[in-house]
C-alpha cells in the first residue's frame, strides 16, 4: 500500500469517524440472504432487504467499503462505465432507455438517501466534461441526442464559457450536467451500513468468505471463524476476489486509477463548484474539495501495483493542465481498483446454480451500484424481474492474463490517440 503523508491512506479515511470494528463471523447463523462483500453495492442490497423485512447477514473480508466504494472520485451521474451510444447500438433504443432510466434511478436513489440522512455528505453539484481539443460537432450533437433520447438536460458551453470556469488554454468546449453531483463516498457508504443494521441486518467486518456450497435448499457460506446458512446469496466483490463466485469473478478485470490530494490553496485555476472531467479515453477528474483543497485522479492502468513517487506523478497531471498552481504540497495519495467487464457494463443478475451477483460497475459505480442494490432487492424479496435487464450484458471469460495485457494495450493505443487529436489542436 501507498505509504501516506498523514497517518491516513485516503483523505476520506482522514476526514471520516469510522468508530471500532465489527465483530466477525464466530458461529453458525441463519438468514434469509448472505451478503458476500461490503462496499457500495453489497451495503445497498443489504439495506434494501432490510427495509423489506428480510434477516440479512453481510461478510465483509476488511473494513466497509475499504476498496472503490469508500476512495472513489466521489462523481454521481446518470449512465454507465459504457457510453450509452454504444448500449444502444447493443440492445436497441427501448431497452437502452429503459437501462439508462434505471441508472438515473440509481442516481435520484444517492440524492434521496443523503438528503434523508446526512446532507453533509454532499459536497456539490453538476458536472462539467471538458474537450482537451477542438470540438468538430460532437458535443453538440450528443448534447442534443441525449435530450431527445433519453431526457436528458445537458448544456453545451463554448470554449469562452468553458475556461470561464476552468482556467486553462488546455480546454475548449465542454459538456454542462446540472443534474450530478459528488459526494464523500465512504461516509454515504457507512450511513448506509447504519442504516442497514438499524433494519435488523447483521455486518461482519474481517470476515472472508471461503466458500459457497449447496446445503438441501439453501446455501452455506464459510468463513474462518464461522458460517451462514442462507436461501441466496448475493456476490458484490468487484475486482477484489476472483474465486468466491467464478461465473462473474472470472468476467471482471481489475483497472487501477490514483488519486492525489493538495494542501489548501489560494488559486485561479478551478473557478466552479462543479465536479470536473475531461473527455480524453483515458483523463483526468478532480473536484474542490474542503479548505480549498484539490483532489484529483486519473492514470488508469491495469497494473495494478502502486507506483513509486505517486503523489509527484499526480502532482505533475495537475501543473500540465493549472501551470498557475505553482507547486502545492500533496497532502494524500492512493490508489483504487476497479471492475471492468469486457462490454464495461455492470454485471447484475443469478446464475444457472441460483446465486445473485452485482459487480463491474468500471468506474461509474456512485448510481450503479444504488441501482444495483435495489435491482436485487426486490427481485429477492419481491419476485421483480426488472434485473433481467441486464442479461445481454452477461458475464463472459475476460481473457485472464492475457486479457488484462489486451486491455492495457488498448489503453496505450487510446493515449496515443488522444496525443494526437490535442497535437492538432495547438
Amino acid at each position: 500500500m501507498i505509504q501516506p503523508v498523514n497517518n491516513f491512506p485516503t483523505w476520506y479515511e482522514a476526514t471520516t469517524d469510522r468508530g471500532g470494528a465489527r465483530t466477525s463471523l464466530r458461529s453458525t447463523v441463519k438468514a434469509d440472504v448472505c451478503v458476500i462483500g461490503g462496499g457500495l453495492a453489497g451495503l445497498t442490497t443489504a439495506l434494501e432487504l432490510s427495509r423489506r423485512k428480510k434477516r440479512v447477514v453481510l461478510l465483509e473480508a476488511k473494513r466497509l467499503a475499504w476498496g472503490a466504494s469508500g476512495r472513489n472520485g466521489g462523481f454521481v451521474s446518470n449512465g454507465f462505465a459504457e457510453g450509452i451510444g454504444n448500449v444502444q447500438r447493443r440492445v436497441g433504443l427501448e431497452a437502452a432507455r429503459a437501462l439508462y432510466s434505471l441508472s438515473r434511478h440509481g442516481s435520484e436513489y444517492v440524492r434521496r438517501e443523503i438528503e434523508a440522512g446526512d446532507p453533509t455528505i454532499k459536497m456539490g453539484e453538476a458536472w462539467i466534461v471538458a474537450l482537451r481539443h477542438r470540438d468538430n460537432g460532437d458535443l453538440k450533437s450528443y448534447r442534443d441526442m441525449m435530450a431527445r433520447d433519453y431526457d436528458e438536460d445537458l448544456q453545451f458551453l463554448a470554449t469562452e464559457q468553458t475556461r470561464e470556469k476552468l482556467n486553462s488554454t488546455r480546454y475548449f468546449e465542454s459538456i454542462y450536467n446540472p443534474r450530478a453531483l459528488h459526494f464523500h463516498p465512504l461516509r454515504y457508504a457507512l450511513m448506509l451500513a447504519r442504516r442497514a443494521e438499524a433494519g435488523g441486518a447483521t455486518l461482519h467486518e474481517n470476515t472472508l468468505a471461503l466458500s459457497v456450497q449447496r446445503q438441501g435448499q439453501d446455501w452455506r457460506i464459510c468463513s474462518a471463524g464461522g458460517e451462514v446458512i442462507a436461501q441466496h446469496v448475493v456476490h458484490c466483490v468487484s475486482s477484489l476476489d476472483h474465486n468466491i463466485h467464478k461465473a462473474s469473478g472470472r468476467a471482471v478485470v481489475p483497472v487501477a486509477t490514483y488519486v492525489a490530494v493538495t494542501e489548501p490553496i489560494n488559486q485561479d485555476a478551478v473557478r466552479t463548484s462543479a465536479a470536473v472531467a475531461d473527455t480524453r479515453r483515458a483523463g483526468n477528474y478532480y473536484r474542490l474539495i474542503d479548505d480549498g483543497r484539490l483532489l484529483w485522479g486519473g492514470r488508469i492502468t491495469t497494473q495494478v501495483s502502486e507506483p513509486s513517487r505517486l503523489a509527484e506523478q499526480m502532482k505533475g497531471d495537475m501543473l500540465a493542465t493549472y501551470p498557475q498552481l505553482g507547486n502545492p504540497r500533496i497532502e494524500y495519495s492512493w490508489a483504487g481498483l476497479m471492475g471492468y467487464a469486457l462490454h464495461k457494463m455492470p454485471l447484475i443478475g443469478r446464475d444457472g446454480d441460483g446465486q445473485w451477483y452485482a459487480t463491474a460497475f468500471g468506474g461509474h459505480g456512485m448510481n450503479t451500484t444504488a441501482m444495483a442494490g435495489q435491482l436485487l432487492a426486490r427481485a429477492i424479496a419481491d419476485g421483480d424481474d426488472e434485473y433481467r435487464r441486464f442479461a445481454a450484458f452477461a458475464p463472459q471469460w475476460a481473457g485472464g492474463q492475457l486479457g488484462r495485457i489486451g486491455v492495457q494495450t488498448s489503453y496505450w493505443w487510446m493515449q496515443l490517440r488522444d496525443r494526437i487529436d490535442e497535437a492538432r489542436s495547438g
